[in-house]
């Protein structure tokens, strides 16, 4: 028995030194282990534990604040309620009780967080923007039942002006999927919002400022707790750089007055600087819909509606001809090149023959000097400018294409302008290879060519290239720089800066010979197709007469009732402003752009229309676009 006793006593002190060797073995595991957390791996550690539980919150700065170029605040920001979700908190299944608390239907909600998801499971974005106060409160009041529910300050546009100004302003969304990808490195985030259009996605990068941080302490449920470290990691928003406009924002109100119930596009620009005083395109839209939570109604007015009030009339629409309106450019032209003197008489006998009588409008004009066909707006006159050879110091010339297209574009048609505005389109100035591609190599001549001395046919011109054009012709050859910014103004000390534009162009022509040009312009409003549009002394003895110098023109609509085109400039003897008006399927540039012009002009000199011109502005406000393009 002894032996067996002594045996087993051996064994359970081998065993307990097995044990002993084993819990050393462990603790000491344990503790290099630990040892290695805490000294040499403490700061990977340290940051994951932290991650887990600090949360960063963007901070979006104000937007910069827009003012017309007399100072009147247009566009300043309104505070705003957000509820945001934190998708790696949430439960989706509470999708329905935040339908029920905020009054969101459900499949809009589920859109929403659907997208959100997609884009990232971890970040913070916003769920329901623009969300009223007592939504808010329900949904504050059971926050402890949704896990992953946030709330925030945000801001949204808030829009002051009589004048609309949607396609100069543009307006400011949420940044989409394809948006973030192009921008993420630009230091945007899901949930940001973005300029879109207008002069808010041009401008966007000074607009928007700086964004700011903060860090918070959240629990497991993602709520937050307090600030990181009392908050001494923030970073403060900075605000963004304010704009001061060209646009005078009282002849832009008018201006879109007169263009209720109708499409089209004008275009006031001052003749030296190239600032862009008034832009209207009509239909537009109210920008307000588009800065908060948009209704069905309004989704179907922007994106469904045939009249496409998103589409800027004034820069886009370069298919329209201009028309009449283009015979200065003809004569400034035919004199530059020799063709004609100012006083060369060409004979009208009532058209032009060429294969087909290409008729003319008043009838016969007999023989006839350029400011004479610029004020009756012979239509014969231009049509041999186009066609006939003319004997020149330099030999026989004819303004062949190559000629024609070369001025159109010194002048600024077919081609962009340098317009701090994105979406332009170059209109339409026809070269040899565009009629070879369209009705093949020697299946066209004269007789497709000889109506672009009239401004018809297969042309195209924008309300801002034409009032450029006219600008150009005003100032004596300048092609002036069209922008909308006069001055970019820093929000901390009030310190304007001229943004920088490109330089003006000069055209080679000769003075004498636009003068040639704007006197025949002259006899247009006084004793020609544009009467109607003189801005004679008030009646009152107030405001003093403002000559104008114009040209009407009547666009050709093959599909519909023709176009109605005007430009001008005033003071004649001092000129200052330049505008170019068309009003689509409205017959006679006299009948309604003229008008049009005529009021703009007036409003801009003199701040208000004389009483005896109130009758003018109810009937071209009468007045309603018909039929298509």
């Amino acid at each position: 028995m002894s032996v067996v006793a002594a045996t087993s006593h051996e064994d359970a002190r081998l065993r307990a030194r097995v044990f002993t060797i084993a819990v050393l073995v462990l603790v000491s595991f344990l503790g290099a282990r630990l040892v290695q957390m805490q000294l040499v791996d403490r700061a990977e550690y340290l940051t994951e534990a932290e991650g887990n539980a600090i949360e960063e919150k963007i901070v979006r700065p104000a937007r910069g604040y827009v003012f017309d170029r007399n100072g009147i605040l247009l566009v300043d920001n309104e505070a705003t309620l957000a509820v945001t979700v934190s998708a790696r908190y949430f439960d989706v299944s509470k999708l329905p009780l935040v339908s029920e608390l905020s009054g969101v239907p459900l499949a809009q909600l589920k859109r929403k967080y659907e997208e959100i998801f997609a884009r990232s499971g971890y970040q913070t974005a916003v769920l329901l923007d623009n969300v009223p106060f007592a939504a808010l409160a329900r949904l504050r009041e059971n926050q402890y039942r949704l896990p992953g529910i946030g709330f925030r300050e945000d801001q949204q546009r808030r829009y002051h002006s009589e004048a609309r100004l949607s396609h100069v302003l543009g307006y400011v969304k949420e940044i989409d999927a394809e948006g973030l990808d192009d921008m993420r490195e630009q230091g945007y985030r899901l949930g940001d919002k973005v300029g879109i259009s207008g002069i808010e996605a041009e401008y966007e990068p000074v607009l928007r400022g700086r964004v700011g941080r903060e860090y918070k302490l959240v629990n497991v449920h993602g709520m937050e707790v307090q600030a990181y470290e009392g908050g001494s990691e923030d970073v403060q928003p900075e605000s963004g750089v304010g704009l001061k406009l060209t646009v005078d924002a009282r002849v832009q109100a008018l201006a879109e007055s007169l263009f209720v119930d109708k499409r089209g596009g004008a275009v006031m620009i001052d003749v030296k600087t190239g600032g862009i005083i008034s832009m209207v395109s009509a239909p537009d839209y109210d920008p307000t819909a588009l800065a908060g939570r948009m209704t069905q109604a309004d989704v179907d007015y922007l994106y469904r509606n045939p009249e496409k009030p998103l589409f800027n009339r004034a820069t886009q629409a370069g298919m329209l001809p201009p028309g009449s309106t283009w015979k200065p450019f003809m004569s400034a032209v035919a004199l530059q090149e020799g063709m004609i003197s100012e006083d060369t008489e060409l004979y009208c006998g009532g058209g032009y023959m060429l294969g087909r009588f290409f008729r003319c409008h008043g009838g016969s004009h007999g023989n006839i000097s350029v400011r004479r066909a610029i004020q009756v707006s012979c239509n014969t006159f231009f049509f041999r400018l186009m066609n006939d050879t003319f004997e020149t110091p330099d030999g026989p010339k004819r303004m062949n294409l190559e000629m024609w297209g070369d001025w159109a574009n010194r002048f600024g048609f077919g081609t962009l302008a340098p317009l701090d505005l994105p979406n332009q389109d170059p209109g339409l100035i026809p070269d040899s290879s565009y009629f070879n591609d369209r009705w093949g190599r020697g299946g066209w001549g004269p007789g497709f060519t000889v109506n672009l001395g009239i401004g018809q046919g297969n042309m195209g011109a924008t309300p801002l290239q034409l009032a450029r054009y006219t600008a150009a012709v005003a100032n004596g050859g300048t092609l002036v720089t069209p922008h909308l910014v006069l001055e970019q103004i820093d929000p901390e000390t009030g310190q304007s800066r001229t943004p920088q534009h490109p330089r003006a162009r000069t055209i080679p022509m000769e003075p004498r010979n636009l003068e040639v040009v704007r006197e025949g312009m002259r006899l247009v409003a006084t004793a020609g197709t544009a009467r109607r549009s003189q801005i004679l002394a008030s009646r009152d003895g107030r405001f003093p007469e403002i000559p104008i110098a114009g040209k009407t023109g009547t666009a050709e609509n093959p599909r519909g009732k023709d176009h109605a085109v005007f430009i001008a400039f005033a003071p004649y003897d001092d000129p200052q402003v330049a505008v170019g008006v068309i009003v689509e399927n409205a017959g006679y540039g006299s009948q309604t752009a003229g008008p049009i012009s005529s009021l703009m002009i007036e409003q801009y000199f003199r701040g208000e229309v004389a009483p005896e011109r109130i009758g003018m502005i109810r009937s071209v406000q009468s007045f309603k676009s018909v039929g298509r393009i």
